[in-house]
């Protein structure tokens, strides 16, 4: 039922889509639906959940890149966000739209962006600890408002306008992203040694 549902809201949008036509795309019957979910906002909100998940798995670079290489790091998961994104955009799309008019479906939505900005903020605190990043950065204003560009940014990019192919996308990002917590780029004077070598692995 959860395919069968997103299939509906990324086509229909949201306020077209019934349970009638999520059972019968499904090939369940009533029951079956009700066992499981009460309405057609909850079903949504399972597959928000999903997709959050996935898309937050997906940007984990774990143990992928040592520590130090802290700017390829960064870069791998700009790069992951942007193509996690695209790949669920659809449903995305259907969120935010209901976000725009619905309590219940903002604070979804603020749920969904609070994983990102934890994990931003503990991202950054590690920097700082280490002599990194800026230590007088407040780490959750600024992991909010980083998140913010990437998560805007990755629904614009895909524009014609705005030229841009993912590489030099996520470039553009990571330049910009390390810029402001006082990283220095690998390519620039002085850069993260480290972040260079692990970054050229990467496109190996």
């Amino acid at each position: 039922m959860l395919l069968a549902g997103r299939e509906l809201f990324e086509e229909c949008g949201f306020s077209a889509v019934g349970i009638d036509s999520v059972v019968q795309r499904a090939g369940v019957s009533h029951g079956t639906f009700y066992t499981w979910f009460d309405s057609k906002e909850t079903l949504l909100r399972e597959i928000v959940s999903e997709v959050g998940e996935a898309i937050l798995s997906a940007t984990s670079i774990g143990d992928r890149l040592p520590p130090e290489a802290a700017y390829a790091r960064i870069e791998a998961a700009n790069r992951s966000f942007l193509r996690a994104v695209t790949q669920h955009s659809r449903i995305l799309r259907v969120l935010d739209s209901l976000a725009d008019v619905r309590e219940d479906f903002r604070g979804l939505r603020l749920e969904m962006r609070e994983s990102f900005v934890e994990r931003g903020m503990e991202g950054l605190i590690r920097l700082q600890q280490v002599g990194m990043a800026d230590p007088m950065l407040p780490p959750r204003a600024t992991a909010s408002a980083l998140g913010a560009m990437v998560e805007s940014f990755a629904h614009l990019w895909q524009d014609p306008v705005e030229g841009l192919d993912e590489a030099a996308a996520v470039d553009v990002l990571t330049r910009l992203w390390a810029g402001a917590i006082g990283l220095t780029p690998p390519a620039w004077p002085g850069g993260d040694r480290a972040g260079a070598a692990a970054t050229e692995a990467l496109h190996e």
